[in-house]
């Protein structure tokens, strides 16, 4: 299975994402939480010295004068519990907790270090301070509880996810507008190809299109180009052909008919129909030839339509076809009704010669083919019915295609009348549908004209 061209931009853009957003988070939470904690390291530094300030040294005496309601002041903090300690040089406790009398490598003179202890079941976080104190110094530490900075903790840790949350959320998004935006001229050159019909070979028009795609617009271009012009060298041939070939094989439909009227040995009857056959199938297939080669969407314009009634086209065909199909045994009949078109009258009657060839041909003896026009509230309509053994719903799609004939065809047609007949519904902007008559056999040919024809053929173009 080919791999998506989208998918593949999104994972080459989303998987690096998903590693750099938790390394951004850690930066981000580490950006917030280091500030906050050296802050509140700050703090307690502050205190303990100001707790020093009370120290007093008088020779080898050391005295520590706090007053009630500074150490009341002291301790006083709206979520933390604070601690105090202060220590002679000794070792000996001056005043304050003597739970905070841990033990602690020491400290030169002026030195402020910070650790954390946990005491009576507490974790708290405590300043050491060394004050001077005669020859050895005097230890100052201030402790307090972590709820302010587990708050803080806490708080950082939520925005720094919700940051990169909605950061993740909303690039997720913008990656996935900018791709599909990025993608969106390539999903028009594709709704422009997929639209298209066999024969369109216009050039492809996407003038906002980014360098990157024009080669590719460019390259596909020339392809048409090259294309177009095989194709119409093609079709110059095949009507240059077939416009050679008429005139010989009439004539030798015509001599092989009047041999037959004739009289000749008996032997070589059967030879002689067999010539005429042969060469009445050659001459139709000469004469489809040239209608391939005039069937041309591309070579169509509107100044070669005019108004058409097709009802006029089934009393043509009435007047053709008649004493043809009495001679095959088939009970041709005509319901036919005003029904007007923008159209080629040539063309049309070449599309009804073809539906009621076929029928005839396929339907077989003992059977009946009615032709009808009439107008619905889309348009006018064409339908060709018979109660012959119709075609398989899987063989509808097949046999509009050139040179195809279906399991159960019969006669001797070469697979282009219904292949033409598609070639000139297209021309007029119309709609080809296959299917099966109300009564439950046979086949119905549906050519189902819409009321605004230069929109619909225009549509037909351009789609």
């Amino acid at each position: 299975m080919a791999s998506s061209l989208k998918q593949q931009l999104l994972l080459w853009l989303l998987v690096p994402m998903l590693v750099i957003a938790p390394v951004a988070a850690a930066l981000q939470y580490w950006l917030v939480i280091s500030p906050a904690k050296q802050e509140f390291d700050h703090q307690l530094g502050d205190l303990a010295i100001a707790i020093a300030s009370f120290l007093k040294v008088e020779g080898s005496n050391f005295h520590f004068n706090m007053t009630g309601e500074t150490e009341h002041l002291l301790r006083t903090d709206q979520l933390d519990t604070e601690f105090f300690l202060v220590l002679a040089p000794n070792g000996k406790v001056l005043a304050g907790d003597a739970a905070l009398d841990t033990p602690e490598d020491k400290i030169a003179v002026g030195e402020m270090r910070f650790v954390d202890r946990k005491i009576n079941g507490r974790l708290l976080r405590m300043a050491v301070y060394a004050v001077a104190c005669g020859e050895n110094p005097c230890q100052v530490r201030m402790a307090e509880t972590l709820i302010k900075r587990n708050r803080v903790h806490a708080q950082a840790l939520i925005t720094t996810l919700l940051s990169i949350l909605v950061l993740g959320v909303t690039t997720t998004g913008v990656m996935l507008v900018a791709v599909r935006h990025g993608l969106k001229p390539l999903q028009d050159i594709r709704a422009q190809l997929a639209d298209r019909s066999l024969d369109d070979l216009r050039a492809l028009e996407l003038p906002h299109a980014p360098s990157e795609l024009q080669p590719l617009i460019t390259t596909l271009n020339q392809l048409f180009k090259r294309q177009a012009e095989a194709s119409t060298l093609q079709k110059t041939f095949l009507a240059d052909a077939a416009h050679q070939l008429r005139t010989p094989l009439t004539a030798l439909q015509t001599e092989s008919e009047l041999s037959l009227l004739e009289p000749h040995p008996e032997s070589l009857h059967p030879t002689l129909e067999r010539i005429h056959q042969s060469a009445s199938r050659a001459a139709k297939l000469a004469n489809q030839l040239l209608v391939i080669a005039r069937t041309d969407p591309d070579g169509q314009s509107m100044a070669q339509f005019s108004r058409v009634n097709l009802k006029d086209i089934g009393a043509e065909a009435a007047n053709e076809w008649s004493s043809r199909a009495y001679a095959a045994g088939v009970d041709l009949g005509f319901q036919l009704e005003t029904a007007c078109v923008n159209g080629q009258a040539i063309l049309l009657q070449e599309l009804l010669s073809n539906l009621i060839h076929n029928s005839i041909e396929h339907a077989g003896k003992y059977t009946r083919v009615t032709i009808k026009t009439h107008v619905t509230e889309s348009g006018a309509v064409l339908e060709v019915e018979d109660d012959g053994p119709g075609i398989k719903e899987h063989e509808r799609q097949q046999v509009l295609q050139r040179f195809f004939r279906g399991a159960h065809a019969q006669g001797y047609g070469s697979g282009l009348g219904l292949a033409i007949v598609s070639d000139i519904v297209r021309i007029h902007g119309a709609r080809l549908i296959l299917t099966t008559p109300g009564s439950g056999s046979g086949l119905l040919v549906r050519v189902a004209f819409m009321r605004d024809f230069s929109r619909a053929r225009q549509d037909r173009q351009f789609h």
